[in-house]
């Protein structure tokens, strides 16, 4: 049977030479068969890994007369070479074909299924860097894409919905547009086709499907209405009110520093959908599902069984306060004596190899502590046919080296598998889960007393197999993860983590991840949980869609896990049900207004395209339009080009060139921002910007060959030439530059794209 293929896209796509006119396959067309409404779903049944999916002859031909039905490799393409995946949990088995001129400078690769779908094609053509400033609007090369859809997998006809459009960046030029399957109305967003467009060329250069064929699809009559399927979600998953970290805007575009940590109410599932046919309440998409018989019989037996001279008057102040710091540091034995000496800790016998190093390390407010990094190894000889074992010990730690207090600790922990006779030796362990947590409590109120009083645990899980009874693995240490509160409330991004062997009682890993710095938002005010579930709930991306749920097969008893990991994998099968899914991204809502929230604790704003009311001329206003499909634009409904710019505006678009897609960092407004900025101060941002100030400032060189040159102000006439002699910018009919002169958006949109090709062109 077909299955699911997933293969990411990655790279930086350039330019194609695709014909368009390539023919149509002649492979037929694989329609998707409805079930009746009460039927059951059906499974789309994968075959075992290391199945008869082979790269022979007869396959490998008819790999490449499908491709080249569908895609014409130009002549010039002549080396050609590829390779043959086979199944795996990962991905279903596929071919990979790559077709390139002599010289490698250019390629083209296709990826297809074991049933010859094409799954993925781009095209790189070193030759040529087709990037810049875009040729074409976006919407001029929609139906470039959607030909290129139905000539590479015309199986998707009439099943596509046109989602969104992207610019990857000036950098690749691509514009990349994203389709969804739909059926009968109902979108089925695990199935998806995205192509990528060269803005320049027109060409395509990429696209990728991502596609089940096949597939048997309930019918769309539901017997759930959406508020059922809400108050099922509701019983099940709940809002929680916790604190997250503002990490990735910690400094705004001028350096300026502004930590928080802010609450959100955020569910309790990562994932949740409601069955409308059953109602059955489903908490993953992706099964595994173990096939050993009397597995869970045989799992308890198991648990069962397991129960100096001084010269400072030669010193700099600097120096001087450097050695005042190391005044009250403990000495490298006592560091070493910290850790040798605690009987909680896991340490082989033989770690008789010891060293320690003092290390600096300075916050972001210049506060400076030291740190002892110590090593124990095991320097022995080895002899395996007696020990009847490869394993060798090591630890390491590290240690406040003023208060003496150990801060981490990670030690290896004994194997008990005999190499040499390759069978594993049955060992008692007589602490439990609840007598470790117990150990691990009582070294943490030691070490960490004011990290822990302030921790919640929320998570325990069994650690590393230490032998195998009835083919069952037995577990020999226990994990612990403890998450910062703050009057009452999680912190996730602050924790404190620790193991324990089970069978000596021993501590093998402790750590923490603390912000001493980190400012907590008050809770005072918040909306209680259901409260938030409501205000969640009404987000968009709640709604009735089709989903695939992966269930892979697997055998993980242990001649398997010792012969090969994937050999304990029998199959992977897929199955398509019509659910009720809240696919809410950020998963964020305000405790205090019930608004969504990005990932830095700000009101979320969906990123959408740059669209003007009062910019209607596509012929007088085409740099406008073409900077807005390139995601860079003013916010705003009008664009106003007659007003003149000013410094927040621009150092705005300028940020954004180079981030045209993802943006990460922060804007402040300043007063400094809404002046207007001169056409002499515009030309020494751009300069600045291309990495040329340092030649910008050279005195006595240079001429602008502009008729009011001598009203340029000296400092700033370097910057001025520069940016004349790259294009940058040009003089009015009289060949006047008007430099105290104020520039206007529309004008600015054209000095932007000239940045952009010079960019491209490089600066030398």
């Amino acid at each position: 049977m077909r299955r699911l293929f997933v293969l990411l896209f990655s790279g930086v796509i350039l330019a194609s030479s695709i014909s368009m006119d390539a023919a149509a396959s002649s492979e037929k067309a694989i329609t998707v068969d409805m079930v009746a409404p009460d039927a059951p779903v059906s499974i789309i049944k994968g075959e075992p890994t290391g199945s008869t999916s082979q790269p022979s002859q007869i396959a490998l031909e008819a790999a490449i007369k499908m491709v080249k039905s569908k895609i014409t490799v130009p002549a010039e393409f002549s080396e050609f070479n590829y390779y043959f995946n086979d199944a795996s949990t990962y991905s279903d088995a596929n071919w990979t074909m790559t077709w390139s001129t002599k010289d490698g400078n250019a390629s083209i690769t296709i990826s297809s299924d074991e049933d010859y779908h094409i799954t993925n094609f781009s095209q790189y053509d070193y030759s040529k860097t087709e990037t810049g400033i875009s040729k074409y609007l976006k919407k001029e090369l929609l139906q470039t894409a959607e030909s290129f859809i139905l000539q590479v997998a015309p199986e998707t006809s009439g099943k596509l919905k046109y989602v969104e459009s992207n610019f990857e960046s000036v950098y690749s030029g691509n514009y990349v547009y994203s389709f969804q399957r739909q059926e009968n109305g109902i979108a089925f967003p695990d199935n998806t086709v995205q192509v990528h467009v060269n803005s320049i060329t027109g060409k395509v250069n990429a696209i990728n499907v991502n596609w089940l064929y096949d597939a048997k699809l309930p019918s769309v009559t539901t017997k759930l209405t959406k508020e059922e399927a809400t108050k099922l979600i509701k019983e099940n998953m709940k809002m929680r009110l916790v604190y997250h970290s503002n990490y990735y805007s910690i400094y705004d575009t001028r350096g300026n520093s502004d930590k928080k940590a802010f609450l959100v109410y955020e569910p309790t599932q990562a994932y949740i959908s409601i069955d409308a046919k059953t109602g059955e309440v489903y908490l993953t998409k992706s099964e595994w599902i173990n096939t050993r018989a009397e597995l869970e019989k045989a799992t308890d037996a198991a648990e069962a069984n397991g129960s100096t001279t001084s010269t400072t008057n030669q010193l700099t102040e600097e120096e001087l306060k450097r050695v005042q710091e190391l005044k009250n540091i403990i000495s490298k034995d006592k560091a070493i004596e910290t850790i040798t000496g605690n009987s909680a800790l896991y340490l082989d016998k033989n770690l008789n190899s010891i060293s320690a190093t003092l290390n600096k390390i300075d916050d972001s407010k210049g506060t400076s502590s030291y740190v002892w990094n110590i090593n124990l190894s095991d320097p022995r000889e080895i002899d395996y046919e007696k020990e009847k074992s490869y394993y060798r010990g090591y630890a390491y730690a590290s240690v406040d080296a003023v208060t003496g207090k150990i801060l981490s600790f990670y030690s290896s922990v004994k194997s008990y598998y005999d190499e040499v006779n390759k069978k594993w030796n049955t060992v008692k362990i007589p602490f439990d889960q609840k007598e470790s947590q117990e150990i691990l409590e009582k070294f943490l109120k030691k070490q960490a007393n004011d990290r822990f009083t302030n921790s919640v645990l929320v998570e325990t899980n069994d650690d590393y197999v230490v032998f195998y009874k009835n083919e069952i693995p037995v577990y020999g240490g226990y994990n612990y993860h403890y998450n910062r509160v703050n009057q009452g409330f999680e912190y996730p991004h602050n924790s404190i983590y620790g193991s324990v062997d089970g069978v000596t009682g021993k501590i093998y890993s402790f750590g923490s991840n603390w912000e001493e710095d980190i400012v907590f938002e008050s809770p005072k005010g918040a909306m209680t949980s259901d409260q938030a579930m409501d205000a969640y709930l009404s987000k968009d991306g709640y709604e009735l869609v089709y989903e695939i749920n992966q269930i892979t097969k697997y055998d993980d008893s242990k001649k398997n896990l010792e012969s090969n990991a994937y050999n304990n994998l029998t199959s992977v099968e897929y199955e398509v049900r019509l659910v009720y899914r809240p696919t809410i991204n950020p998963s964020y809502i305000s405790p205090f207004s019930g608004e969504q929230l990005d990932y830095q604790g700000e009101i979320y704003k969906d990123i959408k395209p740059f669209t003007y009311l009062d910019i209607k001329d596509e012929t007088k206003y085409r740099n406008i339009l073409l900077l807005a499909d390139m995601n860079i634009g003013f916010e705003g409904d009008n664009f106003l080009p007659d007003q003149a710019i000013n410094v927040g505006e621009i150092n705005d678009l300028l940020n954004k060139i180079g981030n045209s897609y993802y943006y990460t960092e922060v804007s402040t407004t300043t007063v400094e921002d809404a002046r207007l900025i001169t056409r002499e101060e515009i030309a020494q941002t751009f300069i600045t910007k291309l990495g040329l100030e340092k030649l910008a400032k050279l005195s006595g060189i240079y001429k602008t060959g502009f008729a009011d040159e001598n009203l340029i102000d000296e400092k700033y006439l370097g910057a001025v030439a520069l940016a004349k002699g790259y294009g940058l910018m040009k003089s009015d009919i009289d060949n006047k530059f008007n430099p105290k002169s104020n520039m206007t958006r529309f004008d600015a949109v054209d000095m932007i794209l000239n940045f952009i090709q010079v960019q491209k062109n490089g600066v030398y």
